[in-house]
């Protein structure tokens, strides 16, 4: 089979991964120094595989203990080498290697070429999280490692009365751990708290991005007006006063999942459908 064509800049081919993740392992995806990471474990993995080292780009990035259905990252590869040529010369075989050799805590759903043009953080124009939780006052051990065990019942109505006060487009800074110049400013397109079943609540956020640790932030408020601490409305106040220190502690990582990054009619969103 002949190799890829060099049809990207510099004779470097862009690939796109799609994967997902338990958190559970992870110091989270960004490398860090003497930590596990998902990015150190997919890099290193990457490197055998490809005989040359790459830095991947991601959708966004996940904290410790956070999971992801549909991560994305993309990398650019010198295809003139040949070790790389090789294995990219069958881009599904490469992904059964890939996924064998970044072990069992991340599936690689896909590999693909994609054009220059296509940026894994970039070129999304939406992303949707879900959180999990268990409001029974005794619930399964099991969950503790994907829900947050809240313990007691929560009122539903009155979480998405409150969430109301989220919709649009707001300065979220009482949400978001502050970042040097990095705006607050964010739009949330859709929030949905169902209760599946008995005992569990999930709660669903949509939007074009999301700043570090709003999501987690958010749900640890809305969970106090579930418990009755705080009327729905103090969730408006909240976001008006823009000080982080006014809100709930920040929800534990385990319930967060990025479950979809959407990429709009030119290229596809993630995950793949067979796992929708």
């Amino acid at each position: 089979m002949s190799p890829p064509r060099h049809d990207a800049v510099g004779g470097c081919i862009r690939l796109r991964i799609d994967l997902a993740y338990d958190g559970g392992p992870f110091a989270g995806f960004a490398s860090q120094r003497d930590q596990v990471t998902v990015q150190g474990a997919l890099e290193g993995a990457l490197l055998r595989l490809l005989g040359q080292e790459q830095e991947v780009t991601c959708a966004g990035r996940t904290d410790r203990g956070v999971h992801a259905l549909a991560q994305v990252v993309h990398l650019d590869v010198d295809a003139s080498a040949s070790h790389a040529a090789r294995a990219m010369a069958n881009l599904d075989a490469m992904r059964r290697r890939l996924d064998r050799e970044v072990g069992p805590a991340i599936t690689i759903w896909s590999v693909r070429r994609v054009s220059p043009e296509f940026h894994a953080r970039f070129s999304a124009i939406g992303r949707q999280y879900r959180y999990r939780l268990v409001d029974l006052p005794l619930a399964d051990p099991i969950r503790r490692h994907d829900r947050w065990l809240v313990g007691a019942e929560l009122s539903v109505p009155q979480m998405r009365h409150g969430a109301r006060w989220l919709l649009g487009e707001h300065d979220f800074a009482t949400f978001c751990r502050k970042r040097q110049d990095r705006t607050t400013m964010r739009r949330i397109d859709e929030i949905a708290i169902t209760r599946p079943s008995t005992g569990r609540i999930d709660l669903r956020f949509a939007g074009k991005a999301f700043c570090h640790q709003q999501v987690r932030a958010m749900v640890g408020c809305l969970v106090e007006v579930g418990q009755g601490l705080h009327d729905p409305a103090w969730i408006g106040e909240l976001l008006a006063a823009r000080d982080r220190a006014l809100a709930a502690r920040v929800s534990p990582p385990q319930g967060l999942t990025l479950e979809r990054v959407s990429y709009g009619r030119r290229w596809p969103a993630a995950p793949p459908a067979v796992v929708r």
